[in-house]
């Protein structure tokens, strides 16, 4: 079975750990982008609308307000001053419920907001009719009974329908909330599964380097060291493969091959060297001296050329003629040493090989690093962005709260009023008995004093029958009938301060009785804002901690992205320890100097390997 080769091997780990970041990095970010926009609805859309809502409910309560002072005023002036302040304020309340369109985004919200128009319409315009009749009006404390019920009723309808307003935005903002935690933890338990499959890429492609290529190199490079020390028993046990690394092998085994026939061929010449010598005694001296210069020959250009591959030259041929006895050891020697040359350039090309496959991984794990370094930036950015998001929600809440302990002693204060009114009213019923028993006492005097006019009248009678003798007591009955006419006279003066008075204080207890009803109003007012503000600071309280467990959760996913900048760093020193043993036998096979042909040659076959891992480098890169 032929087995993978090296450039193949670590293509295929490039391409892995590139769908492995493509995918994690594909999977945060449309995680990201899909949290980042509820959170954009959140605080653009549901709490916008809220702050919308709260500042016509705002507006609406000072409208009211300012509408119980009309109610309750006797001033033209303050009436008139009170009637241009309603509306400025009815113009502001208009414009704000304007302001709510942008934020209307379904049926139900478009019913509402109808509705609400309607209902401030209806309220405005009662309102309108009401204090224009007002100025006119007799009978002030029924109209201020019939007519502050029915304000009452219709301000009521318009807070109903900004209530339903309230709970929709909260309930969408709190479903944007349960949606982005969904998404959350999806997308972390995606980003985890591919950071596990990207974790068991890198440790088998650390395993592959290690064991398929570092240590069969290793073994490659002892098995040279050894060969070329002398020693020609050894045996390749990795020239079965079918890659680079068995070519080698098999390359060092034609290599052992070539220096065992070397030896073989030296035994051989020493054979025939004993013959020659044998021979020499029998033949002439002539042809034996003739056979000892051709036997110089060929053993002195054998000898030269077998210390010139001693010293590592591959690079010649012996192009000196031998005898025909020994040519054919000379082509023999000629071809297992371009053989053995060849073997040399083709491990050569192999190693450039290996160190450009192994410098393109060192490449791709910098750009992976960077990349994690990047993701690692914009997540941090996240989680301030959402940090700051759940103060303001944090301060808001804390408001609400503010506001809604103002209200309590708003409705306290408001309790505490209308104690006061009753009290009021009691004294103003006491003062009108008082008034009441003044009058009979009035009307005691005034008998009296005509009972003395009377008495004084006839004294005067008696005094004329007596005449002369009873002048001087005519005198005085006349000052006695004088003095009751002048006590009937204050006494009917006491009874008309006294009727004006007890009018006085009837009018004064009915004003009381009206201010009562009027602070139980304000009480009921009171109690409906201290309602919505409890709403509101829930509400705020809810979206508060929905903000924290995003914040938490960008925060774990911000920590993973950093440890797996770490892997990736490991990944990068690993490719470059495999760089370096690269170097490193490059190294040893450059000691044997090659012919110019064959290098070039084998250099020429090994570029277009080389430039496809750079095309596949630079696209990863892109």
């Amino acid at each position: 079975m032929r087995s993978v080769g090296i450039k193949l091997s670590l293509g295929i780990i490039l391409l892995l750990i590139s769908i492995s970041c493509v995918v994690s990095g594909k999977f945060s970010i449309d995680g990201l982008t899909h949290v980042n926009g509820r959170v954009e609805k959140i605080a653009h859309q549901s709490l916008a609308s809220l702050k919308i809502l709260a500042a016509i409910d705002s507006q609406i309560r000072t409208f009211r307000a300012v509408e119980i002072q009309q109610l309750t005023t006797s001033s033209p002036e303050e009436f008139a001053t009170l009637s241009a302040s309603s509306t400025a304020i009815s113009e502001k309340i208009a414009h704000a419920i304007d302001a709510y369109v942008p934020f209307i985004n379904s049926d139900n919200d478009q019913a509402l907001f109808h509705n609400l128009q309607e209902e401030w319409s209806e309220y405005e315009e009662y309102h309108d009719t009401t204090f224009k009749n007002w100025v006119v009006s007799q009978d002030k404390s029924h109209a201020l009974l019939n007519e502050g019920q029915q304000l009452i009723e219709l301000q009521e309808k318009v807070s109903g329908t900004l209530t339903s307003f309230m709970d929709g935005s909260i309930t969408d903002a709190a479903s944007y909330a349960l949606d982005s935690g969904v998404t959350y933890r999806m997308t972390l338990r995606r980003v985890y599964a591919a950071y596990v499959a990207l974790f068991v890429v890198v440790v088998v492609a650390v395993l592959v380097v290690v064991y398929n290529i570092l240590r069969p190199l290793q073994k490659i490079n002892a098995s040279i060291t050894r060969l070329a020390g002398g020693q020609t028993d050894l045996t390749f046990p990795l020239a079965h493969r079918g890659d680079e690394i068995g070519a080698i092998s098999r390359s060092l085994d034609v290599f052992r091959a070539a220096a065992i026939a070397k030896r073989k061929l030296e035994q051989d010449a020493e054979i025939q060297r004993r013959q020659a010598e044998a021979e020499r005694v029998a033949i002439q001296e002539k042809a034996e001296a003739e056979a000892r210069e051709w036997l110089r020959k060929a053993t002195g250009a054998l000898a030269a050329g077998l210390k010139r591959m001693a010293g590592g030259d591959l690079s010649f041929q012996i192009e000196t003629e031998f005898s025909k006895a020994f040519e054919p050891l000379r082509h023999d020697f000629n071809q297992s040493l371009a053989q053995l040359a060849a073997t040399f350039s083709r491990m050569s090309g192999a190693i450039h090989v290996i160190s450009d496959g192994t410098h393109g991984l060192a490449a791709g794990a910098d750009t992976l690093a960077r990349r994690s370094e990047t993701q690692a930036a914009a997540l941090e950015q996240t989680a301030a962005a959402v940090a700051g998001i759940a103060r303001s929600v944090e301060d808001t809440a804390k408001r609400s709260e503010d506001a809604q302990q103002i209200g309590a002693r708003a409705r306290q204060s408001a309790a505490t009023s209308t104690a006061i009114t009753h009290e009021a009213e009691a004294a103003m019923g006491r003062i009108e008995q008082g008034s009441a028993q003044i009058a009979a006492i009035v009307d005691v005097i005034d008998g009296i004093a005509f009972q003395t006019n009377l008495l004084a009248l006839n004294a005067s009678v008696e005094a004329a029958r007596a005449g002369t003798a009873g002048r001087g007591f005519a005198v005085v009955a006349t000052e006695v009938r004088s003095l009751a006419q002048k006590c009937a006279e204050a006494a009917l003066d006491v009874r008309t301060v006294i009727r004006r008075t007890a009018a006085d204080v009837q009018e004064g207890a009915g004003r009381v009785k009206d201010c009562s009803g009027a602070l139980r109003t304000i009480a009921a007012f009171i109690g409906q804002m201290g309602q919505h503000l409890d709403a509101i600071a829930i509400a705020a309280r809810e979206q508060s901690s929905s903000l924290g467990e995003i914040n938490a959760a960008v925060g774990s996913l911000d920590q993973t992205t950093q440890q797996n900048t770490g892997v990736a760093d490991q990944f990068h020193a690993t490719s470059r320890s495999l760089a370096d043993e690269s170097g490193r036998l490059n190294g040893l096979v450059s000691q044997f100097s090659l012919p110019e042909t064959e290098a070039a040659g084998q250099h020429a076959a090994f570029p277009d390997h080389a430039a496809s891992d750079r095309v596949l480098l630079a696209a990863y890169e892109e």
